[in-house]
């Protein structure tokens, strides 16, 4: 057995939340105002698209979003928290480990057997926490957390991939990290994305193969970590609770 990390989160959750609870949300834009309703705290995918943009002042947009249609709800963090316990509940009871890293996300490590794959679990997943609760999750699959990161990436933005990635096939590991810019890499903040492209180091797969001593002259351990589970080497295991 192989012992494989997963990241697992919920998409657009607040806007998922609102909508498993009133099904004639979906479907619509939808945005979440925050409190006292000032400014656009989570939108879903079709909010979106009609350009209505995170932090934005409701006063700003209030002739738009009814122009064009869009369902606007007040922020209900009790109904978050409570959907949020429910999940990690259904999640911990199919994972082998869990980690809580937000509202809507955790890390799992889940054994597989040797020259198999956790798609078919994954997707396993997905469809019951969909079932129970209403809610679409991403999962990504890798050797470590940032690869898991990383994977969950790819679950969201490959159409095909339908909301499951998994890191097994090392032929094609190189393609999938090219494929992802440096601001994409779990752990790399702005500053340091603006340095590695200075050092013309642009993708995850140009950060995992830079030189461990430029690497290290500047970001020390931190900048290491994250090379080394690019690699599949972990450096950052599941926090368990005490």
């Amino acid at each position: 057995m192989i012992s494989m990390t997963a990241l697992i989160d919920g998409n657009n959750f607040y806007a998922a939340c609102e909508q498993s609870i009133d099904p004639t949300l979906r479907g619509l834009p939808l945005i979440i105002l925050s409190n006292n309703d000032g400014c656009v705290v989570a939108r879903n995918p079709e909010a979106r698209k009609l350009k209505i943009s995170m932090g934005t002042p409701y006063y700003q947009i209030r002739h738009k979003v009814k122009r064009l249609g869009i369902a606007v709800r007040s922020s209900n963090y009790s109904l978050y928290g409570d959907m949020s316990q429910r999940l990690m509940d259904l999640l911990a009871k199919h994972c082998d480990e869990l980690e809580i890293y937000s509202i809507d996300e955790a890390f799992a490590n889940v054994c597989r057997p040797k020259g198999s794959n956790l798609s078919p679990w994954a997707r396993q997943l997905r469809g019951l926490i969909y079932q129970n609760l209403g809610l679409t999750i991403a999962i990504g699959i890798g050797y470590t957390k940032v690869q898991a990161k990383l994977a969950n990436y790819l679950a969201k933005n490959l159409v095909a991939n339908a909301g499951v990635f998994e890191f097994t096939d090392p032929n094609g590991y190189d393609t999938y990290l090219e494929s992802i810019p440096i601001e994409e890499v779990w752990g790399i903040g702005s500053k340091m994305a603006h340095w590695c492209r200075l050092k013309g180091v642009n993708s995850a797969r140009q950060l995992r193969d830079m030189p461990s001593n430029l690497l290290r002259a500047k970001y020390g351990v931190i900048g290491i970590r994250i090379k080394n589970e690019l690699q599949g080497r972990i450096c950052l295991p599941l926090k368990k609770k005490s």
